[in-house]
C-alpha cells in the first residue's frame, strides 16, 4: 500500500464519519507498510504525503520518538470537539447501568458446550490449580493478553484482600539440551511453591507436540520432571489460586504434522496429575478476523474498573488496550488519595481494611452526595441495633444477644444500605461471592430501617467481570427476599468502581443468559470437533512415497506382517548400513508411518556433552521418552559415531560408558512397544556388541538407485513442477550414473529454482535437467571410489545376496 492510498482512507473515514482525528501508533503505522524499523526516507515520504492530503500529525513523526508513541491524525484547520464537562456527564451515566458482557475467553475460544465454559468460569476461581492449554487457529495473537489478565486478577484479588505479598509468575525454562551439570542444578533451585502463574511457552510445547529429533525429545524429558514438579507442588500446595499455562502450535501445524493425537494423550496425561485442564481453541486465525472486539473491550474495561475510560487510539490489538487501560489504572489509582478533598476524607472512617476497601467507601460517598444527599446525611461505619423480638425469622440463629447489632458501611438514613463486598471480609468462609453476599446482607437486614428505599451491592470490578452468573442469581434472590418486606419499589443495585471518576456504577445483567445446563457427551476428538479453516491438507510419508529402495521396502514389509500378526518382540532391532545420501532417514520415516508409530530420530549431535557423564544422561532420556510415546520408532543416524568399537586406542573411559548405556537401553526394550533403527555408512566401525543378536538383529543394506530406480526419482521430483515438460526420463537415468536418491532430488531442486528464477521460461526439456546433471558431477557427487570400494567389500563379508550389488560394481568399475 503506498503512503497516499494509506493516509486518503484515513482522510476519508474522518470525512464521513465527522471525527476530528484518528489515533494510531507510530509501530501500527510502521507495520501497515510491511516494515519493522523506520527510516529517514520512510519518516520524509509519510510526511509529505501528509503535507499533499492536506493532514497533519501530532506529534510530528521523525526518528526519535518512541514506537508506542499515539500518533492523532487531523484534518488541518478542523478543531477538536470540546468534551462533555465531568459533572454533567456523571449523572447522565448513573442513569443508565452499564450491561456486563460475558469474558474475553467466551468470545475467543471454542468451549464446546456451555456447560465446559461454565465449568472453567468456577474453576477460575476456585483454589483448585488449573492447567490451560491455548491452541491457536493460525496466529497466537491472545497468549500475552491471557497471562496479563491471569496475573491482574491474582494481584487485585491480593490487594482487595490486604495481602502484603504480590502473587509471582514462573516461566518454566527448558535450557538446552547439552546443559552443564551446574546449569541444571540453578533449574531445580527455582522455587516454586510461592509462584501463581507457570508458563510452558510455544517453542518448548512444539517441541513436546510436534517434535522428533533427539533434542526436542530431551526437552520433552526435561519437561516432564519440571510438570511432574510443579503438579506435586500446586496438589500439595493448593491454598491459593494456581495457573498452568501450555503455548501450544497452531492447529495448523499439529494438522500438518498428523499430531493430533500427541496433543491429545499429552493433556491426558496433564488431566491425570491437574484435573481441572481445559482445551482452548482460539475461534479465530488472527485478530483481524475476531468479532465481538467491543464487547472485548467492554469486559477489558469492567475488568480494570475503567469502565467508561476511552483510548484514542482506533482499532487498537487486545494486548494494546489491555496494556493502555493497565497504565491509565496504575495512574488513577496512585493519584486517587491526592485528588480526595478534606470534607471527603473526613467523612470516611476506617480500621484495618485494605486501601482498595476504604476507596470504595469514598466512592460510595461521593456518589451519593453527586446524586443530590447532602454530605452531613451520609454516614460511614454507621451502627445500627434492633431488638430480637421485632426481626427474628427462620434465619435466626440460636445462639443470639438481646440487641444485634451490625457495622453498615455507608448509609443514607432510612433511604441507602451500601455493602461492600471484597475478598478479605467472609466470616462465613465459604469463599464463594454466590453465599457470601446472600449470608451477610440477610444477616444486617435486621437492623435496618422499615422505609429503607435500596441496597448497592459494591462488587470490584474484577469480580463483576468474571463471576456474571453468580452475581446475576445473587441479585434475583435478594431482590425477592427483600422486597417481600420493603416493597416492590425496593432495589438492589450492583456497583462497581471506576477508578478513574472517583464514582460507583450500576451494573446490569440482561444482557447475560444463564447456561442451559443440557449435559450431553463429550466427542473424544480434541480437534475434529470445531471445524478449522484453512486446514492443511496432510500428507503422510509411506512407503509408496520412498522411490527406489525396493528390496529393501520387501524386507520391512515382512516385519510389517509378523507385527500386525501381534508378534511385537519378534526382532530386537534393524541397522541399516550403506552409502550416504541413499534414503536411510526416509525409509526409517515411511516404515514408521506404515507401521502407526511416532517417528523419533537422534543423532551424536544431540546427545554428546563435553560434561562427564551428561551423554549417558542424554541417552537414558531420549529412550525414556521414545517408551513413553510409544508405539514408535526410534532412528539412531550415525550409529558408528557413537558405537564405535571400544577397543579403539583413542577411546576415552566416557565415551566407553556412552557405548555401556547405549547397550543397556537397547537391551531394556524387551516390554516396550519400541522398535530401533540405527544407521551407518560404516559398519566395520561399530562395536561387536552392537551387531550381536537380541540388539540389532536384522541388518539390511541400503544400495544406491539402479538405473530403473533413478527414472522412478526423476519422474517423482519432476512431477511436483508446474510447467510444460518434454523430459526423456531415460536418458536423464542414464546421465545420472553413480548418482545417489540426495544426489537427484538436488538436481530436480535446482531446474526448479531455475524456473522460479525465470531462467528456465518454456517448456521443461530434457537438456535443461542435463545441464543441472552435468553441474554436479563437475562440482563433486555424494559419492567417491573409496566410499564405494569400502561398501562392496562390507557386502562381501555379510556374504550380500543382491542384484544391486552387482550393479553398483559395474558402475563404478571395481570388477
Amino acid at each position: 500500500m503506498s503512503y497516499t492510498a494509506y493516509l486518503r482512507s484515513i482522510k476519508s473515514e474522518l470525512q464521513r464519519t465527522d471525527k476530528t482525528q484518528k489515533s494510531l501508533r507510530l509501530k501500527t503505522i510502521i507495520e501497515q507498510f510491511g516494515y519493522q524499523r523506520r527510516s529517514q526516507s520512510f519518516i520524509d515520504n509519510f510526511n509529505t504525503a501528509l503535507g499533499e492530503l492536506g493532514l497533519c500529525a501530532n506529534p510530528c513523526l521523525d526518528l526519535y520518538i518512541p514506537l508506542d508513541t499515539k500518533i492523532a491524525i487531523s484534518i488541518k484547520g478542523v478543531e477538536p470537539i470540546n468534551k462533555i464537562a465531568e459533572s454533567e456527564s456523571i449523572s447522565v451515566k448513573l442513569q443508565e447501568a452499564i450491561s456486563v458482557k460475558h469474558d474475553f475467553f467466551y468470545y475467543l475460544f471454542d468451549f464446546g458446550s456451555e456447560q465446559e465454559y461454565e465449568r472453567f468460569q468456577a474453576c477460575l476461581d476456585s483454589h483448585q490449580p488449573v492447567g490451560i492449554f491455548l491452541i491457536p487457529q493460525v496466529e497466537d495473537f491472545f497468549s500475552d493478553t491471557v497471562v496479563k489478565i491471569f496475573n491482574y486478577e491474582l494481584i487485585r484479588k491480593y490487594q482487595y484482600g490486604g495481602y502484603n505479598s504480590i502473587p509471582k509468575a514462573a516461566t518454566r525454562k527448558i535450557p538446552t539440551s547439552l546443559a552443564s551439570d551446574q546449569e541444571c542444578d540453578d533449574e531445580q533451585e527455582n522455587p516454586i511453591s510461592d509462584a501463581n502463574i507457570f508458563q510452558f511457552h510455544r517453542s518448548t510445547m512444539t517441541s513436546i507436540i510436534l517434535g522428533n529429533t533427539g533434542l526436542e525429545l530431551l526437552d520433552s524429558e526435561k519437561f516432564d520432571r519440571q510438570f511432574e514438579q510443579i503438579s506435586l507442588s500446586a496438589n500439595k500446595y493448593n491454598s491459593e489460586q494456581l495457573f498452568i499455562l501450555f503455548h501450544c502450535p497452531s492447529v495448523l501445524e499439529i494438522q500438518a504434522h498428523q499430531q493430533e493425537d500427541a496433543l491429545g494423550y499429552l493433556v491426558d496425561r496433564v488431566a491425570s496429575k491437574i484435573p481441572f485442564t481445559f482445551t482452548l481453541r482460539c475461534k479465530y486465525p488472527n485478530e483481524a478476523s475476531l468479532e465481538h472486539k467491543e464487547e472485548v473491550y467492554a469486559h477489558f474495561r469492567l475488568l480494570l474498573e475503567l469502565p467508561y475510560y476511552q483510548i484514542e487510539e482506533d482499532d487498537a490489538s487486545l494486548r494494546d488496550y489491555f496494556v493502555d487501560l493497565q497504565k491509565a489504572q496504575i495512574q488513577a489509582e496512585s493519584q486517587l488519595l491526592l485528588k480526595i478533598k478534606p470534607e471527603h476524607f473526613y467523612s470516611l472512617k476506617w480500621q484495618q481494611e485494605s486501601k482498595e476497601y476504604i476507596y470504595l467507601k469514598y466512592f460510595a460517598i461521593k456518589t451519593l452526595e453527586s446524586l443530590g444527599y447532602e454530605l452531613s446525611n451520609i454516614g460511614c461505619e454507621v451502627e445500627l441495633t434492633s431488638k430480637d423480638e421485632e426481626t427474628s425469622d427462620e434465619d435466626t440463629s440460636d445462639d443470639y444477644e438481646e440487641y444485634q447489632s451490625e457495622i453498615i458501611e455507608v448509609y443514607v438514613k432510612n433511604q441507602v444500605v451500601v455493602e461492600i463486598e471484597t475478598l478479605k471480609y467472609q466470616e462465613f468462609q465459604d469463599n464463594n461471592l454466590f453465599l457470601d453476599p446472600l449470608k451477610r446482607v440477610l444477616r444486617q437486614s435486621k437492623v435496618w430501617p422499615n422505609k429503607l428505599e435500596s441496597l448497592w451491592l459494591v462488587i470490584p470490578g474484577f469480580e463483576i467481570a468474571r463471576n456474571y452468573y453468580q452475581l446475576k442469581k445473587a441479585k434475583e434472590i435478594l431482590e425477592y427476599k427483600l422486597s417481600g418486606y420493603y416493597g416492590d419499589r425496593f432495589q438492589v443495585v450492583i456497583m462497581a468502581p471506576d477508578y478513574e471518576k472517583h464514582q460507583l456504577v450500576p451494573v446490569s445483567f440482561d444482557s447475560i443468559e444463564y447456561p442451559s445446563f443440557g449435559y450431553g457427551v463429550k466427542k473424544p476428538s480434541l480437534l475434529q470437533t470445531y471445524p478449522v479453516t484453512n486446514r492443511v491438507k496432510e500428507f503422510k510419508l509411506d512407503f509408496s512415497q520412498v522411490k527406489g529402495l525396493n528390496e529393501e521396502k520387501d524386507k520391512l514389509d515382512k516385519l510389517l506382517k509378523l507385527q500386525s500378526k501381534g508378534h511385537k518382540g519378534s526382532i530386537g532391532g534393524i541397522l541399516f548400513y550403506g552409502l550416504p545420501g541413499c534414503g536411510k532417514t526416509l525409509l526409517a520415516n515411511a516404515f514408521a508411518n506404515e507401521s502407526g508409530r511416532y517417528f523419533f530420530k537422534f543423532s551424536p549431535a544431540d546427545i554428546v556433552s563435553v560434561w562427564i557423564g551428561q551423554s549417558q544422561k542424554n541417552i537414558r532420556d531420549i529412550f525414556a521418552q521414545a517408551k513413553k510415546k510409544a508405539p514408535s520408532v526410534l532412528f539412531i543416524d550415525e550409529l558408528d559415531s557413537i558405537g564405535f568399537n571400544r577397543n579403539e586406542d583413542n577411546a576415552h573411559t566416557d565415551q566407553k560408558a556412552t557405548i555401556n548405556q547405549l547397550l543397556i537401553e537397547l537391551n531394556n526394550l524387551q516390554n516396550s512397544d519400541v522398535i530401533v533403527i540405527a544407521a551407518t555408512n560404516y559398519l566395520s566401525g561399530i562395536d561387536s556388541a552392537l551387531k550381536r543378536s537380541g540388539r540389532l538383529d536384522w541388518k539390511i543394506p541400503i544400495f544406491p538407485p539402479s538405473q530403473v530406480e533413478r527414472i522412478e526419482l526423476f519422474i517423482h521430483y519432476l512431477s511436483k513442477i508446474d510447467m510444460n515438460q518434454l523430459v526423456n526420463f531415460e536418458m536423464l537415468a542414464e546421465k545420472s550414473m553413480k548418482f545417489t536418491s540426495s544426489d537427484i532430488e538436488l538436481v530436480c531442486r535446482e531446474v526448479r529454482n531455475a524456473i522460479l528464477l525465470e531462467e528456465i521460461s518454456s517448456a521443461l526439456t530434457t537438456s535443461d535437467v542435463i545441464t543441472y546433471i552435468n553441474n554436479l558431477q563437475d562440482g563433486g557427487l555424494s559419492l567417491n571410489q573409496e566410499q564405494v570400494k569400502e561398501f562392496v567389500e562390507e557386502c562381501k563379508r555379510m556374504s550380500v545376496k543382491n542384484p544391486k550389488l552387482e550393479t553398483l560394481k559395474l558402475e563404478w568399475a571395481l570388477y
